[in-house]
This record gives structure tokens, C-alpha cells and sequence, in this order.
């Protein structure tokens, strides 16, 4: 396994975590959040809402305000992370460890994105009267992209001169 490959499980990785844990109003509804979907329980039962419903529920109406507002960054955020995604996959194939400064670019603007969408909808406590959030994946999203982006990965695959 080259460190590329290794790279590049990390970044599939950050689509698996729990990046943001919370609540709405007084226990009206829980849920966990993915970068590309969201768990939520409430009254009404329980939903998985994939990215492409929360953009229905802007385009459509249903989210208005913050909410709206919030869901359109993490969106962003959420493609910005496949981008990054894309491009190391790239430079595994290609074995071209200068991709990865581009994709730590991506990745710390994607968890960065996601925390603002989480400031927007909750606060700057993460708290407020609309709800509370927890943002537990979004260190992680952002440690790796500052790895990504300041690492020497180039090193490795130098040709020997001479």
C-alpha cells in the first residue's frame, strides 16, 4: 500500500462519520448527519434524508430562513468533499502525489463550509432556540485536510537522478 492509497482511505473515510449531531427545538426531532445524508428521529417517526431531499426541501420551499441557508452551504460543503474526493482518486491512479495539495484545499474548505452551515443554523454556541448541534466529524474533516495540504508526499516517488 503507497501512502497515495493510504490518502485516499481516509478521504472515503470522512464520508462514513458522524459529522454533526443534533437537535431540533426541545427534542421535537434528533438526528445525526453525514456529509451526503442525515438520520433523524422525531414523532412523526423515523427518516433518512439524503442530500438531494434537503435540496427539494430549499428549491421547494419547506426550508425557509437559516434553514435554507444552512442547508445551501452544506450542500457546498458536501460537494466540495466529493471534489476532493475525485482528485485523489486521481492521484492514486495516476501515482502523482502533487493532486494532494488540491484535495487538502478542498477538503479544509468542505469542513470549514460545514461548520459555517452549522453556525448559521445554530449559532455561534451551536445552540440556540431553533435547536443545538454537536459538530463531531468536522476536526477530523478539517486534520485531514491541513494533512492533505502541508504533507511532502512527493518525496516518495521521486525518479533517482543519474
Amino acid at each position: 500500500m503507497t501512502r497515495l492509497t493510504l490518502l485516499f482511505i481516509c478521504e472515503c473515510l470522512l464520508f462514513f462519520i458522524p459529522l454533526n449531531i443534533y437537535v431540533i427545538g426541545d427534542h421535537e426531532a434528533n438526528g445525526v448527519q453525514w456529509a451526503l445524508f442525515r438520520f433523524q428521529e422525531s414523532s412523526l417517526g423515523n427518516s433518512l434524508i439524503l442530500v438531494n431531499k434537503d435540496i427539494h426541501y430549499v428549491t421547494g420551499g419547506i426550508l425557509k430562513g437559516s434553514s435554507a441557508y444552512a442547508t445551501i452551504i452544506w450542500v457546498l460543503g458536501a460537494c466540495l468533499l466529493v471534489a476532493a474526493f475525485i482528485i485523489l482518486g486521481f492521484a492514486v491512479a495516476r501515482h502523482d502525489p502533487t493532486l494532494t495539495k488540491s484535495a487538502g484545499l478542498l477538503t479544509i474548505a468542505c469542513g470549514a463550509l460545514f461548520l459555517i452551515a452549522m453556525l448559521v443554523q445554530y449559532g455561534l454556541f451551536f445552540a440556540n432556540d431553533h435547536g443545538s448541534s454537536v459538530p463531531v466529524g468536522v476536526p477530523l474533516i478539517l486534520f485531514i485536510g491541513i494533512w492533505l495540504f502541508a504533507g511532502e508526499f512527493e518525496d516518495r516517488y521521486r525518479e533517482p537522478i543519474g
